[in-house]
This record gives C-alpha cells, sequence and structure tokens, in this order.
C-alpha cells in the first residue's frame, strides 16, 4: 500500500479536535461565573388536575342515569326547539320545576361552565399558579349558581307580576333544553381544552355559549308571543331586561374578583 510521504506513521497518533477542546475548557469553564446562579422554576402550562377528571366523570354519569331512567323527558327535553306543540306536550306531562333531571342538568351546567371559565382564564392569560386551583373554581361555580338562581328569581317575579304563570313555565322548559343542550356540546370542548390548553377551543366554547343564548332568547320569545296577547315589542323589552340584569351582575363581579381578588 502506498503512505503519504507527509505523515509520519512511527509517530504516536494525537487528536487535533481533543488537543483544542482541551486548551479551551479550563477558560471556558472556569471564567465568567463570578456570582451565584440561580435556577428558574421550569414552567409548567399544564392545567388538567385530577379533581377535574373526577367531576366530568359524575357529569358524565348523571347524563346517563338521566337517560336511562327518564328517557322520555330527555327525548321531550332535547325536541322542546321543534316547536311549541312539543312544549305543550312536554308541559301536559310533567314539570320541569323541582324534576330531578331538571336539578340535576342544573347542578351539572353549573360545574361545567365554571370550569370552562376558570380553564379560560389559564390559557388566556398563562398564569397555572394564580387561577387554577380549586378555590378559583368554587368562587366561580359560586357566581354561576348565583347568576342561573338569580334569572329563575327574576322569571318567577316577572310572572307573579304579570300574572303569566302558563309563560313562566314555558320559560323554564326552555331553559331548561339550552341548558342541556349547552351541557351536551361543552363536554367534549372541555375536554379537549384540559388535554390541549389552546385559545382556540376557548372561542369554540364561547361560541357555543353564545348560540345556545340567541337560542334560548328566540325560543322565549316564540313561546311567550304563542301563550300571551303582548305586543313583540314588550316581549323583547322584558327579556331585554330578564337577560341583561343578571349578565351585568355576573360580569361585574367577574371583573372585581379577577380585579381586586374579591368580588365585594
Amino acid at each position: 500500500m502506498q503512505q503519504s510521504p507527509f505523515i509520519d506513521y512511527g509517530a504516536p497518533f494525537v487528536d487535533s479536535t481533543q488537543m483544542a477542546a482541551d486548551s479551551l475548557a479550563s477558560s471556558f469553564i472556569t471564567q465568567g461565573f463570578g456570582r451565584a446562579i440561580t435556577p428558574l422554576p421550569r414552567v409548567n402550562y399544564d392545567i388538567l388536575e385530577g379533581w377535574n377528571l373526577a367531576l366530568i366523570g359524575v357529569i358524565l354519569l348523571l347524563i346517563v342515569m338521566n337517560k336511562q331512567l327518564y328517557p322520555r323527558q330527555f327525548r321531550q327535553v332535547l325536541s322542546l326547539p321543534g316547536g311549541t306543540a312539543h312544549t305543550n306536550q312536554l308541559l301536559r306531562e310533567w314539570s320541569p320545576k323541582g324534576s330531578f333531571m331538571g336539578s340535576s342538568f342544573v347542578i351539572a351546567y353549573v360545574v361545567v361552565m365554571a370550569m370552562f371559565v376558570q380553564k379560560s382564564f389559564v390559557v388566556l392569560s398563562r398564569d397555572v399558579l394564580q387561577y387554577n386551583d380549586l378555590r378559583t373554581f368554587l368562587i366561580l361555580s359560586g357566581i354561576m349558581l348565583a347568576w342561573v338562581l338569580l334569572r329563575l328569581l327574576m322569571l318567577r317575579f316577572m310572572g307573579w307580576l304579570f300574572g303569566v304563570k302558563d309563560v313562566v313555565e314555558r320559560q323554564e322548559a326552555v331553559q331548561l333544553s339550552a341548558t342541556t343542550y349547552s351541557l351536551i356540546l361543552m363536554l367534549p370542548v372541555l375536554l379537549l381544552l384540559l388535554y390541549n390548553p389552546y385559545s382556540l377551543f376557548v372561542w369554540i366554547g364561547c361560541g357555543i355559549i353564545s348560540a345556545a343564548a340567541l337560542m334560548r332568547f328566540v325560543l322565549e320569545f316564540l313561546e311567550t308571543r304563542f301563550s300571551t296577547k303582548i305586543a313583540p315589542l314588550y316581549i323583547f323589552l322584558y327579556f331585554c331586561a330578564l337577560e341583561i340584569a343578571p349578565v351585568a351582575i355576573l360580569l361585574t363581579a367577574g371583573l372585581r374578583f379577577f380585579g381586586h381578588g374579591s368580588v365585594f
């Protein structure tokens, strides 16, 4: 084999790369560290907590149980947007007021919406430590429950004031239907948000909430127009007052809590 005249094959092998690294290593390691280094905590954007899945599991079990125990009532609630004939059939057979299905779906709706609002604040603010705890969830649940009860009390007060008991029963049925649709549609969005904390799922959830609110408003208007002889303008103003007051109180409480740490 022909040997190169520029290489001494009798000399020991020396790795030039290792020599360069050794010549630079001492100055590279020992210089520039005159002060103590404080390690920064790792930022974790995981918003999923164990109790979140436990609550969602209970809600899913509650939906399945209602569907199995009250299949006809469950179908009637979902078919309510089909027209006033479905509302008449539902109210002839049972009343949502005080029923187990109505009460359980309202409680499940409060839990799901409070969890969605909490996770939305976490995702949009990127502040896991401040908002992603059980205390914030309980406060939001209390606000959501107060909002639902306030709307119900205002509805019954208006019914007593104007003597339209039949309208109140129809509005309660419509609200239960809108609540059920919101609950069923928001559960998969909430699961996606828990496992994929992206703002896209926050806006999808807000779109579902807005669509459900619009559906409820239209159905309430049609049901009231069908069962009373009140002029459409007065019905519109009536529902504006019924919707605006609870929402204004809810927004004020939310802004005070997240701005000052208290709703009072």
